[in-house]
């Protein structure tokens, strides 16, 4: 019997490991010096609506909302890692600050969003970018660790732990981008 039950469960982890080799970006865990590197340079203040796209296992929806007293949602695909990063929240004492939403990050409305971050691939920023561009408004900001969103021009770029580059964007209305 628990050869069985070995043997599905090693079927359940390939399952799981194949299904996220098909996804935009692949998970990877970010240290905590560059998570708070992150939310500094994205100047992170209280009350400020945060959204963290691809938020893996929640560990920057949470340091938002612990340490800089933001209102954080973290937006997954992967139920294994909404289920982990829901844990992580009640356990770091903010489940009312820092919330976790299965979802699509690519359809998710970040419209009232004062600063999106986004560590994911070059091609998830591509297909992210015009999409944020149109929808947030004027003043909000995107925090891009790792990748670049091709064509715009950072207002910041930091250094992350490692010397891996973080992107800071303000977003602008159309006639300052016109002006320069």
């Amino acid at each position: 019997m628990a050869w069985v039950v070995g043997v599905a469960l090693g079927a359940l982890s390939l399952f799981w490991l194949g299904w996220n080799l098909t996804l935009d970006a692949l998970w990877q865990p970010t240290d905590r010096v560059t998570v708070r590197r992150i939310l500094l340079l994205g100047s992170i203040r209280p009350g400020d609506r945060v959204v963290d796209l691809g938020c893996g296992d929640g560990r920057i929806v949470v340091a938002a909302a612990r340490e800089f007293g933001a209102w954080a949602v973290g937006i997954e695909i992967d139920p294994f890692r909404v289920i982990w990063a829901r844990l992580y929240a009640l356990l770091a004492g903010v489940p009312r600050r820092a919330r976790i939403v299965r979802g699509n990050m690519y359809t998710y409305d970040v419209r009232d969003s004062d600063v999106v971050i986004l560590f994911l691939s070059a091609t998830s920023n591509f297909k992210l970018q015009e999409r944020l561009k149109k929808t947030l408004r004027s003043g909000a900001r995107v925090v891009s660790y790792y990748h670049p969103m091709w064509g715009w021009e950072p207002d910041v770029i930091g250094e992350a732990k490692g010397g891996y580059p973080i992107y800071v964007y303000r977003m602008r209305a159309a006639d300052e981008q016109a002006a320069g």
